[in-house]
């Protein structure tokens, strides 16, 4: 029998962090699904929203709360029981955190506010806002760092390692001569996967979620300098979802065509937002974006784009999210191409299995 394993306090201390934010969120969920039901809401003259949106808004908001409240609770109660996958799971949502509170807190340090239209707001008041805003940010931020070096240390990822031991009651000299057993009895031990391609394959199979709620939108696409809307948007999400499937479970299991067509399709999402951002016209296609976006909010058009021109005419959005854009893609594309022997070894592993059992 296994002797029991404890975590240690530093996996506990994440562990009941991760237990505590994600009930926070999923009461917050709760909050926000039941509000619009049981609080009907009409249409006055206080509001720009047309009737029934704020109740469509509210429910679909509810699920960006429910859906990690619930990945953070099973993986709180996997890092309890020290499972590898929690681990991984803990770390896949660190880069998350990252990556969204990290661009979040950047742009709502350089972009400010929209204020709503014949109302005098104090800019003290705004830069204050602002300030906090971003200053909660970059401190998820560095809780997702934290993680991220916490579960990737030596000793960390040797307390979620499970390593056998000898029966019960069995003397040394048997469990030697069980641990030396002939090679050819003992199941050859699959290759392991580096960690960069299990974050990058379950980032891709995340983002599938996300594609139901932006064919329910009909939210406009990129292609280049066009900008793309209507069936051949909703035909181009349903293509990306089934390449992330495809890549996504390719990578778990050590596929090398996965990691072949992972290249071609992060070298054309790179030359993509590239020439979307860069070529000339990159402003007005990106304000055009930004419109027809907020256009798919019925009621706000009119203040929304207002904003988005003010926006655009103040501040250096543009430059930022290009950039951030392209370097965010630069990193799956270097782990793709620099962990290649990985495929490699389970080619030869795969092929290795297959002649010994003919």
């Amino acid at each position: 029998m296994e002797p029991s394993r404890k975590p240690s306090v530093g996996v506990l201390l994440i562990g009941v962090l991760s237990l505590v934010g994600s009930a926070i969120t999923l009461l917050m969920g709760i909050f926000m699904l039941f509000i619009p039901l049981l609080a009907p809401v009409s249409k006055t003259d206080n509001t720009p929203f047309a009737p029934g949106m704020f109740k469509a808004m509210m429910v679909l908001g509810s699920l960006f709360y429910v859906g990690p409240a619930v990945w953070g609770i099973l993986t709180a109660i996997g890092l309890f029981r020290l499972k590898e996958w929690a681990r991984i799971s803990t770390i896949v949502f660190s880069v998350l955190l990252i990556l969204m509170f990290g661009f979040g807190g950047l742009m709502t340090l350089l972009i400010p506010f929209p204020t709503p239209p014949n109302q005098d707001v104090n800019p003290a008041i705004m830069n204050g806002v602002r300030t906090t805003i971003g200053t909660f940010m970059f401190a998820v931020v560095a809780v997702g760092v934290w993680w991220l070096v916490f579960f990737n240390r030596a000793k960390v990822k040797q307390q979620f390692a499970a390593s056998p031991t000898p029966a019960v009651g069995a003397t040394t000299t048997e469990a030697i001569s069980s641990s030396v057993a002939p090679v050819a009895v003992v199941a050859p031990r699959p290759p392991g996967r580096p960690l960069s391609l299990t974050i990058i394959a379950w980032l891709l199979l995340v983002g599938c979620l996300f594609v139901p709620l932006n064919l329910y939108l009909h939210t406009p696409v990129v292609l280049f300098t066009r900008i793309v809307a209507g069936w051949p948007a909703a035909l181009y999400l349903l293509a990306v979802t089934a390449i992330h499937l495809y890549i996504g479970i390719g990578l778990l299991r050590l596929k090398p065509l996965a990691r072949t067509i992972g290249v071609a399709y992060c070298l054309f999402l790179f030359v993509n937002a590239g020439v979307f951002y860069l070529a000339p016209g990159g402003r007005s296609r990106m304000l055009d974006l930004m419109q027809r976006s907020m256009a798919l909010f019925p009621g706000m058009e009119e203040w929304q784009n207002q904003q988005v021109t003010t926006l655009f005419a103040s501040t250096p959005f543009l430059w930022v999210a290009a950039i951030s854009g392209l370097i965010v893609l630069v990193f799956p594309l270097y782990f793709l191409v620099t962990r290649k022997q990985a495929f490699e070894q389970a080619a030869a592993q795969n092929a290795n299995v297959t002649s010994t059992a003919w």
